[in-house]
């Protein structure tokens, strides 16, 4: 009994060095885990911003309807904060449709490092919460059928717009090609 409270005395310090050393351990392993990065090598800075800034203020959800989107964006600092409320009616295994509710808090960064820029998205709480890195695809992805649409991304080249009244149009014959004057 005697070595029992004996430990008992030492062990709330023990305990005490121990959990305070696994809290810091755990705060610095969490907030490195709240930050994804992405770099657009061939992008101008001018062209990822205006794809992230426009990826930020006009969100599309194929499974989701933004109820709130907040954006402040500093263009001299290259950040755009974004507080976004997501929600849906979703029916689980046939049952009762039941709504559903996600709120985002996230910074996007530019930098630009060895002239490849790069976008970092990171969660303002901190931590991982769940399905951030869901949602850090998703601006990415954003980002990406932007800059595709524009013919500078990095995702899917993007094809020429073809007029309504075009017709359908046909690659050449290797004789009509042939056939073709070069300018001279």
């Amino acid at each position: 009994m005697c070595r029992r409270s004996i430990a008992m005395r030492t062990c709330p310090s023990r305990h005490a060095a121990r959990g305070a050393l696994v809290a810091a351990c755990a705060a610095i392993a969490l907030a490195g885990c709240a930050t994804e990065s992405r770099d657009y090598p061939g992008v101008t800075h001018d062209a990822l911003w205006t794809a992230a800034l426009d990826a930020a203020n006009h969100p599309q959800y194929d499974d989701w309807i933004v109820a709130e989107n907040g954006v402040f964006a500093d263009e001299g600092t290259d950040r755009i904060e974004i507080h976004r409320e997501l929600k849906r009616d979703r029916a689980r295994d046939g049952g009762a449709l039941r709504r559903e509710g996600e709120e985002w808090a996230l910074s996007v960064r530019l930098e630009v490092t060895d002239r490849i820029p790069k976008v970092l998205v990171a969660s303002r709480s901190g931590f991982r919460s769940h399905g951030f890195l869901r949602q850090a695809d998703h601006f990415f992805a954003e980002i990406d059928a932007r800059l595709a649409q524009r013919g500078t991304g990095t995702a899917a080249p993007s094809q020429p717009a073809v007029p309504a009244n075009a017709g359908s149009l046909e690659a050449p014959s290797a004789l009509e090609a042939s056939q073709v004057e070069s300018p001279k």
